[in-house]
């Protein structure tokens, strides 16, 4: 897409705008009132709708993170007008913990269940490493990939695995590892699960008289 960079930071322009807007209940004193739950909600749908995107076709990597960042700021602005003071930060780090394994888990997980594994051949391979390259599969198609650093594949040939439906990106072989991607994913949402709890309850412990989000205190011993 030639035009991603300025539509990425446009539309992240956008959102800002947005969240900044539905955050204004942040801003008032004592127990603030707000579509909180609504919020958190629907943050919570558009994570759901961000891993749709990034994992199903057409695969947009950019509409994929743009909605993720702003269900990021609808699930932070939720906790923080439900929790009040501290929990502002501790609802950007629960948006993290909600958001990532959303993208990241699905299409790993899905290909251990139904994917099938080819053995390809890297196009023009030179044999010295690359971090862009193109596979060339018996089934016809070709897969490209972008890794960091640089990988070096004897032979200029490498296993990758493919949804024979066509539904999930290819990924190779070493590009994932299944079972630490679904250990962390499910350990981010119990994270960010444990956080969406306590705010209510630390809410309820000050009879609903919480602290600006916006304007907690510092730090201090006192």
């Amino acid at each position: 897409m030639k035009y991603a960079p300025l539509v990425f930071f446009l539309g992240v322009a956008a959102i800002l705008a947005i969240v900044i807007v539905a955050g204004k209940p942040l801003r008032r004193r004592g127990s603030p009132h707000g579509p909180m739950w609504r919020y958190i909600a629907l943050g919570a749908v558009l994570f759901l709708l961000a891993g749709v995107l990034y994992t199903f076709p057409p695969h947009s990597t950019l509409f994929a993170c743009l909605v993720m960042v702003l269900g990021v700021g609808f699930f932070c602005v939720g906790i923080a007008i439900l929790g009040g003071g501290y929990y502002t930060y501790l609802g950007a780090v629960a948006s993290g913990l909600a958001a990532v394994p959303f993208v990241m888990t699905p299409t790993p997980v899905g290909l251990s269940r139904v994917g099938q594994t080819l053995t390809c051949t890297i196009r023009d391979y030179k044999s010295y490493g690359v971090s862009e390259f193109t596979a060339d599969c018996p089934n016809g198609h070709s897969y490209p990939f972008t890794v960091q650093g640089l990988r070096q594949f004897p032979a200029g040939k490498l296993q990758v695995i493919v949804d024979p439906h066509g539904l999930l990106r290819a990924q190779f072989v070493g590009q994932a590892h299944v079972r630490i991607d679904l250990i962390a994913g499910i350990l981010c949402l119990l994270g960010a699960t444990a956080i969406v709890i306590a705010a209510p309850l630390h809410r309820r412990k000050l009879g609903g008289q919480v602290k600006p989000a916006m304007n907690p205190r510092p730090f201090s011993g006192r």
